[in-house]
């Protein structure tokens, strides 16, 4: 089975590569139509100000950019002023209302005011390049495609980034969202990067945007799973380094944010399964080195080799000093750890997320925020 599970994992990056589009494939768009940047930011002090100077500086003309302060407890909506410009102005969101996840809610309030044809959803702590919008609405019109993710280039400073972020990349396209499902347009299987999600308008409204799934912790999956049902899937495009982003800084955070995300992502109608899951992972990933010492040893080996292709092909996205790339199994067992914790977290009904504690039932559907 672990031999089986990572031969899986080639198939579906060789198959990805066959359909691999890029934001380098197209010029950028004229900027005729007019673009919302839409910027949800809770305690964000520190990180804000180099994605805000990134979308300022995009050279798609028709271009707004709304900063949403979600009640942060920081300096973050002092700093987000400070970067305020006629491109770039700041809503001080509202407090949080029964029924609603923090970010969904944030994004429903700058969709509200937006008046873009476009709506970009995208992290506060998201750096682009200057011709990233522009070339993503010239490929999106290109593909005919509901809407556009583009998958951002990982950065990582710590040894605990550097060992968990790749494993992420290789189990979601592999096991949580591979490409072959997500292309298909029967599965309900469906992804999205959450620091760059762009749809037209016409179409956000169409699925019900955020207010649809104001209770799913995993919003960015969750709104590709609506465009999916009702339009097909998004297109997946490789940002080619234009993307970037750091996502957690340190083993705490690390651990932190991927116990936010793993239990649900990996199976959100039922903890069991995800638990079940996350036993499996761990089995999956250190077999092969069993194998190798006690047998059958050919086995072993062709399931490491396999391991090892898997974690190669993710570098242009995660990209790591070359030890790295042998921690594979360590990254996966990193994850399925954190999953078994948001699997009793989930039980006990309690998320913690952002300085809030969301109350949920056993199926992971939020019912109410407390402070931490």
């Amino acid at each position: 089975m672990s031999f089986a599970a990572w031969l899986w994992a080639v198939v579906v990056a060789l198959d990805d590569r066959r359909h691999r589009v890029a934001l380098d494939d197209v010029d950028p768009a004229d900027g005729d139509a007019t673009v919302s940047v839409i910027v949800p930011a809770r305690n964000e002090a520190g990180r804000l100000t180099p994605a805000l100077a990134s979308l300022e500086a995009q050279t798609h003309t028709r271009l707004e950019v709304i900063v949403v302060d979600d009640e942060s407890e920081d300096d973050t909506h002092a700093e987000a002023c400070r970067s305020s410009s006629a491109r770039v102005g700041v809503l001080r969101g509202t407090p949080l209302p029964a029924g609603w996840v923090g970010k969904s809610w944030a994004n429903h309030q700058g969709a509200r005011l937006a008046t873009g044809e476009w709506l970009l959803f995208t992290d506060a702590d998201v750096v682009h390049a200057s011709d990233t919008i522009a070339r993503a609405v010239a490929l999106t019109e290109q593909l005919g495609a509901p809407g556009l993710t583009l998958l951002p280039l990982l950065e990582s400073g710590s040894p605990a980034e550097r060992i968990v972020q790749p494993a992420a990349a290789v189990l979601i396209r592999s096991f949580v969202a591979p490409g072959p499902l997500v292309r298909l347009r029967v599965a309900p299987t469906a992804i999205a990067a959450g620091g760059f999600i762009l749809l037209r308008r016409s179409m956000y409204d169409a699925v019900g945007g955020h207010a649809a799934i104001r209770n799913r912790l995993v919003d960015d999956k969750a709104l590709a799973e609506r465009v999916k049902r009702h339009a097909g899937p998004l297109a997946i495009a490789s940002s080619g380094g234009r993307v970037r982003v750091r996502m957690y800084r340190g083993a705490r955070e690390v651990w932190r944010g991927w116990r936010k995300n793993t239990s649900v992502g990996l199976a959100e109608g039922s903890p069991l399964l995800a638990g079940a899951t996350a036993l499996g992972g761990i089995v999956v990933s250190l077999w092969p080195y069993l194998a190798v010492v006690r047998g059958p040893r050919l086995l072993g080996a062709g399931a490491i080799a396999l391991q090892l292709a898997a974690r190669w092909d993710v570098e242009p996205v995660a990209p790591t000093p070359r030890f790295y790339r042998l921690t594979l199994p360590l990254g996966c067992c990193f994850l399925s750890a954190t999953s078994l914790v948001s699997t009793v977290d989930r039980v006990r009904g309690r998320v913690n997320w952002r300085g809030r504690s969301y109350v949920t039932d056993p199926r992971g559907s939020r019912r109410e925020p407390r402070r931490d």
